[in-house]
């Protein structure tokens, strides 16, 4: 009944369209959905239950009137879990190909969770990222560009001031930081874990941020951030060596913002590099 109900009806999207204008993206957008997440499947790590937030988008000859949003969420709910970056590039192309589009864009937006024990006391706590995946499938493009994975990371750090620190009697004035770097790999087989490039990044500032800490910990990293002050130039820039030093990474955009302690206004920069 309900088949024969289906073919009566019109496919209304599938009307010519005679305005001649294609449409880059169409879509949706926002779509919240629960996923298992592995960087790699390979890499032995236990895979994460977050939930991703998709955006899902196809390109639009300009014959064709509508596209078929119901088909979007339908190839979200089969994919098969966990969802990996080699994982995403299929979901990506498996839309195209389902859509029958000269290209797919994907962004899949999630919380991620690192686990971090205290410098003395070893206490554990969860610091929360927030990861995004983007994937481009267009095969209309030359073979070295058909397809585009790139990976951002977003996490906090502590900052403190080596101008402060120079001229100041007592302290320095020392603030959260918020890194965000985006990678793309030579090979997506063989990319950058969230947590190994989260590592490289924590690097980069004065000290880490700790979920759970006592007053020995506390101790600690006070003095930790005292004996490494940076600048924001300064973060960014280790940053980017860091990340230039991983012979996996083929590009990437690293910022570094401080939320300034002494000012009410942020401190900001940037680096994007191909290597």
């Amino acid at each position: 009944m309900h088949s024969s109900t289906l073919q009566s009806l019109p496919d209304v999207q599938s009307y010519d369209d005679t305005r001649n204008l294609a449409i880059d993206q169409v879509g949706v957008t926002s779509v919240p959905y629960p996923i298992q997440f592995v960087s790699r499947q390979d890499s032995g790590e236990t895979p994460q239950s977050t939930t991703g937030m998709f955006d899902l988008f196809v390109s639009l000859p300009p014959t064709e009137k509508g596209t078929h949003m119901s088909r979007f969420v339908q190839l979200l709910r089969d994919w098969p879990q966990p969802l990996d970056y080699v994982g995403a590039i299929e979901l990506c192309d498996q839309l195209r190909d389902r859509m029958d589009a000269d290209r797919a864009d994907i962004e899949i937006r999630f919380p991620y969770f690192v686990q971090r024990a205290a410098p003395v006391t070893k206490e554990l706590g969860l610091l929360r990222l927030d990861v995004k995946l983007n994937v481009s499938i267009d095969r209309g493009a030359a073979a070295d560009r058909r397809r585009d994975l790139r990976v951002t990371v977003s996490g906090p750090a502590t900052s403190l001031c080596p101008c402060s620190k120079e001229i100041s009697d007592y302290g320095a004035h020392n603030q959260r930081c918020q890194l965000t770097a985006s990678v793309r790999f030579r090979v997506e087989t063989d990319g950058v874990s969230i947590d190994d490039l989260f590592e490289t990044m924590e690097k980069a500032a004065s000290c880490r941020v700790y979920a759970t800490l006592k007053r020995s910990d506390e101790k600690k990293i006070t003095e930790n951030a005292y004996e490494n002050p940076k600048f924001v130039e300064d973060t960014v820039r280790d940053l980017a060596l860091g990340l230039k030093a991983d012979s996996r990474i083929s590009w990437f955009r690293c910022e570094s913002e401080n939320f300034e302690s002494i000012h009410q206004h942020n401190a900001f920069a940037r680096i994007e590099m191909q290597t």
